[in-house]
């Protein structure tokens, strides 16, 4: 990876970065009001900033969002978020599952045992167990997975194309070879969002500082979502390269 203090600035490295990390803001805001459309565009924008590094080598930059093809970015911004949450759905189906047992089964349980009908209730028992054990599966499989799928997005863009979503074996070997990469990248990530948030946390505690929490919350998302996706290209990249070379 790149240098890492060079990335985690970018988005406000000079004047012309941050007047674009600016506007990147106003997208940001926009998504607050209007649904879905304005995040889509703004990932759009993050496929720009990892085409530079995927394509063409570049260390990560603002692209000027004046003169830009916004078309050619919602295109692309529905490829990347649209590939985000296929590969998200198992993971939700397992939270979503583990949900439906765990409510379902206690109501069971608790309704069965108070009226007498001792089946039900055992049913029910059952099915909160169950659901207990879903959300043990979503603990255990959350982390590997989300890091694992985390190569497809760079391949999607690399590609211009969804399907390439879908072509496990070729970023999977990618991903294989720049594992610690994208480990990296996913713990940086992660990393980042937690200090955010714990300056946020500590800023509710007082009445004063509570005011400009959900201004902070605009230049925090957009900054994640700008930082994440550029990490992704970073370790992509390694791993293509090291790839290549075996």
């Amino acid at each position: 990876m790149n240098n890492l203090q060079d990335t985690l600035l970018f988005p406000v490295r000079d004047a012309q970065a941050r007047s674009q990390f600016l506007f990147a803001c106003l997208i940001g805001l926009a998504g607050f009001i209007v649904p879905i459309l304005p995040w889509i565009l703004l990932t759009g924008y993050t496929a720009k900033i990892m085409r530079q590094v995927i394509e063409e080598r570049k260390d990560p930059s603002m692209p000027e969002w004046q003169g830009s093809d916004w078309s050619a970015m919602l295109v692309d911004g529905i490829r990347l978020y649209g590939t985000q949450l296929v590969l998200s759905l198992p993971l939700f189906a397992v939270i979503f599952f583990g949900m439906f047992a765990v409510f379902g089964g206690s109501t069971a349980m608790t309704i069965g045992f108070s009226e007498g009908e001792d089946w039900a209730g055992s049913l029910g028992l059952l099915f909160l167990l169950g659901g207990l054990g879903f959300f043990l599966l979503f603990s255990l499989l959350s982390l590997p997975y989300t890091i694992i799928i985390s190569a497809a997005g760079p391949h999607v863009v690399s590609r211009n194309s969804f399907e390439a979503a879908f072509q496990f074996k070729e970023w999977w070997g990618i991903f294989r070879k720049g594992m610690g990469q994208f480990i990296l990248a996913y713990a940086v990530s992660m990393a980042l969002s937690f200090v955010l948030m714990f300056a946020m946390q500590v800023a509710m505690m007082t009445i004063v500082l509570i005011c400009v929490v959900p201004l902070i919350m605009i230049p925090y998302s957009t900054y994640i979502t700008l930082l994440m996706n550029t990490l992704y290209a970073q370790a992509y990249c390694a791993g293509k390269d090291a790839l290549e070379k075996a």
